[in-house]
Order: structure tokens, then C-alpha cells, then sequence
């Protein structure tokens, strides 16, 4: 069986299924490398247990930014290829040392480099030279890459603009876990527990970091029109970030009741909070694809998503399984959303359709697209507990 090195920058929970299935149809012939442990601005727990495959880490103390760091993950890279040797190597992004070392290693010694893509022509970049210089770096290993596997639509345009060739092209989609996030969420009682935690009857749910550019101001604001429309509305706040103190400011100065800030929450534990929820918001300015729209849509939650993310592409149908709004709209998403939670008959028509679309983008079919890019041919849908038939 052949050997396959994934490098990817941190252990993100919603990437473990996936990875474990490409370990299981490899037959363990994976070895992940990861950037680091974790990242600061992250509340993830490292989820060693649920690992079923070999991992390495570039980095033990979570640092992955500065120069010198840079180049000791990519050396250490290199030390790993020269040890492992794997006939492929599918990296996710290509932002950093250790990515370009991975590439040049492969195209020296005729090994084979998929990319792993979730960026869209949307999201927030740099500007002025340093901006060039990466776009003109993306291009090359873009255009040079064995295979590139998008996670998306717009990924897929954004990767097609850098010079990806439709024949070297293979759909990952953005995967979660759709079967623990219903699972979990359905053995949750959520009348009884909006009772007992006193908390109004229907309810918004917002998950992510509490900054400016995912739009919470704008969510706020928008909720301070719903609150008035809708007096059994709520709006829970599920995550931490630099601007948290500013939102309750926002909250408190505007005089918008019922906002319930509620923390970081470990993954696990967010199932019950999509249980809650009558509709998920996701006002981001930039998001190169949004996971929670997946976790929600898992557990039928329909979303109100703002155009800037990746997932509006793929999985909002409007009025089938939510409503896109144009980022910085307060207005819009007060209105689609108050559509959501006054409509009960559409909440339950959007819960089936979210249910049924979301089967799409489960690990299997994540695994499925990458290594469909590793073999370099398009693959039948098959089950994962078959030997992977790479010919590298």
C-alpha cells in the first residue's frame, strides 16, 4: 500500500472523521503533519483520542508565526518526507514554509501534490506588494500542482482564476460530522430546557470568534429590530475573541435585551446549543467557508448567511434551506431572519431540506474527493471500508 503524508496547519475537530477515514482505506499508510497543536484565537481541545492515524507535529508550543519558526517547520518537513517517503502528499493551503517545502520536495523528486483548498476569491487578503507577491506564489503552486481539491463552488473559481486546470481538479467537499452533530442534538429537549433556563422561545443562535469582521456588530444591531418585532426572540452568543467587551457595550448602550453571551463552548458540547436554536446567523465579512452552517444544517437548523462565506454558494438555497444577505446588510438579515422564527410551518420544511443537503458533505465524501485527487482520475462513490486502489 502506498504512503501519504497530509500536512494541514492544526487538528480542527471537524477534520478528524475525515482524516481517519483516509487512514482506514490507506490501511494507516497516512501520516498527518500538523503545523501545531492549536492556535490562540481557537477554544479546541487537541483531539488525540479521536486520531486514528499517525501524526507529527511541526511546532509543540502552538507558534507558527515569525521567520524562524517558518523555517524549522519546513526543515522539519523535509526531515519527515526523506523518513516517510510517501508517493503523495495532499497539503492544506499554501501559506506557509512548510506547504512550499512539501511542494518543492514532491516536484524534485517526482512525488505527487495535491492541494487542499477552502479559500475563495472573497476573502480578506493583504494589499500592496506583499499582496502580489502571494497571489503570484499561489499562482505557481496552483497552476503546478498534481491536483487541486476545492472544498466549494467558489473555491473552485478562486483555485480556476490561480491556474488550476478543470482536468486536475477534484471536489472535496467541506465536511463536519452531520451524523454526531443530529444525533446528539436529537436526544436534547429543547422546550424543556429553554424553560429551565428561562430563555425565550425562540431563539438565534451565533458560533464563532467574537470579532468585527464575522459581522456580530451587524448581528446586533439587526437583532435590536428583530427584539422589537418579536418580543419571545433571543439571540444566544456562543464564542470568545478581542471584541467581546464592545459587543455587551453595544448591547447594554442600545438598551438590546435577551442577547445571551455564552462563552467558548467545547465542540462537543455544541450540538446542544444548534438544539436550541431556531435559526443559525452567520453575518461574516469574510469566511472562506463557514463550518457552523454545515454543524446547523446537521441538526435542521436553517441559516441566514452572509454572502462573503464560501458555504452561501453551495448550500443556501433561498427560502429552501435559508436566505443569503449581503454582508454589512443589518436590515436584510433582520428581515430574512424574522422570516425564520415567525414562520413556523417554513422552519420545518427548511429543517428537512437542510437534513437531506448535508448528507453531501460528510467525511466520506471529503476523503472520497481527495483521494480522487491523490489517484489523479475521477472515483466512484464507493464505501470507505474498502482498500483504496491508488495507483501512484
Amino acid at each position: 500500500m502506498r504512503k501519504i503524508t497530509l500536512f494541514t496547519n492544526i487538528p480542527a475537530p471537524y477534520r478528524i472523521p475525515t482524516l481517519n477515514d483516509i487512514a482506514r482505506v490507506t490501511r494507516g499508510n497516512l501520516c498527518v503533519v500538523l503545523g501545531a497543536p492549536s492556535e490562540p484565537r481557537r477554544s479546541w481541545v487537541f483531539p488525540e483520542r479521536k486520531m486514528e492515524f499517525t501524526c507529527k507535529l511541526l511546532s509543540q508550543d502552538g507558534r507558527t508565526a515569525g521567520l524562524l519558526v517558518g523555517l524549522k517547520s519546513a526543515l522539519k518537513m523535509l526531515l519527515h518526507l526523506n523518513r516517510w517517503q510517501p508517493s503523495a502528499v495532499i497539503c492544506g493551503g499554501y501559506d506557509s514554509f512548510a506547504a512550499w517545502a512539501a511542494f518543492l520536495w514532491c516536484k524534485l523528486f517526482s512525488r505527487r501534490f495535491v492541494l487542499w483548498v477552502d479559500s475563495t476569491s472573497r476573502d480578506h487578503r493583504p494589499q500592496g506588494v506583499s499582496g502580489q507577491i502571494r497571489t503570484a506564489l499561489k499562482r505557481l503552486i496552483v497552476s503546478h500542482a498534481d491536483g487541486v481539491a476545492p472544498s466549494g463552488t467558489a473555491s473552485a473559481e478562486y483555485t480556476k482564476r490561480l491556474g488550476a486546470r478543470q482536468e486536475r481538479t477534484f471536489t472535496a467537499p467541506f465536511s463536519g460530522d452531520p451524523n454526531l452533530f443530529a444525533s446528539q442534538a436529537g436526544n436534547i429537549n429543547a422546550v424543556q430546557e429553554k424553560r429551565e433556563r428561562h430563555l425565550p422561545s425562540h431563539l438565534i443562535l451565533y458560533s464563532g470568534r467574537l470579532v468585527r469582521s464575522k459581522g456580530v456588530l451587524v448581528l446586533l444591531e439587526a437583532f435590536r429590530s428583530i427584539s422589537r418585532a418579536l418580543p419571545s426572540a433571543g439571540l444566544l452568543v456562543v464564542g470568545h475573541g478581542p471584541d467581546k467587551e464592545e459587543m455587551r457595550e453595544f448591547c447594554w448602550k442600545g438598551k438590546i435585551e435577551r442577547v445571551f453571551f455564552e462563552g467558548p463552548q467545547a465542540y462537543e458540547r455544541m450540538p446542544y446549543y444548534y438544539a436550541l436554536a431556531d435559526a443559525l446567523a452567520l453575518p461574516t465579512f469574510s469566511d472562506a467557508w463557514g463550518v457552523v452552517v454545515n454543524e446547523a444544517f446537521a441538526c435542521g437548523v436553517p441559516a441566514v448567511v452572509s454572502r462573503a462565506a464560501g458555504a452561501c454558494d453551495d448550500l443556501i438555497v433561498d427560502g429552501e434551506t435559508g436566505f443569503a444577505v449581503e454582508p454589512g446588510d443589518s436590515r436584510d438579515l433582520a428581515e430574512k431572519l424574522l422570516r425564520v422564527l415567525s414562520d413556523a410551518s417554513l422552519r420545518l420544511r427548511m429543517a428537512g431540506n437542510c437534513r437531506r443537503v448535508i448528507q453531501n458533505y460528510s467525511a466520506e465524501a471529503c476523503a472520497l474527493g481527495l483521494l480522487a485527487a491523490v489517484e489523479g482520475r475521477a472515483t466512484p462513490r464507493r464505501a470507505l471500508n474498502h482498500e483504496c486502489d491508488c495507483q501512484l
